[in-house]
């Protein structure tokens, strides 16, 4: 990669390099997921994840088996992280809201 070449991107699927990049999320995001098929027809085309402000291109069936395998380990891991689930309070259990 010369010194003008983006660290990131080359012309060309078969030439996309490794990039990180980090996104903190916190509560409900706005979520969009559509096919992007180019013009010469199915077969060769991506699908674009939007969640919030992060973007993904998933390019074929194993990079998409990779997040979803990664999604699976983050829903083990949430209570751990964020504490366990809680039901939501009962208000009506033989007491008037407010008392």
């Amino acid at each position: 990669m010369g010194a003008s070449e983006p660290a990131w991107y080359c012309v060309g699927i078969g030439e996309l390099r490794d990039v990180a990049s980090q996104v903190i999320a916190a509560g409900a995001q706005d979520v969009i997921v559509q096919p992007i098929v180019p013009l010469s027809g199915p077969g060769k085309g991506q699908i674009g994840v939007r969640v919030g402000r992060l973007l993904v291109y998933v390019a074929n069936r194993e990079a998409l088996q990779s997040f979803l395998d990664a999604w699976a380990q983050a829903e083990a891991l949430a209570d751990k992280a964020f504490g366990p689930e809680l039901p939501p309070p009962r208000i009506g259990d033989g007491e008037a809201a407010g008392h």
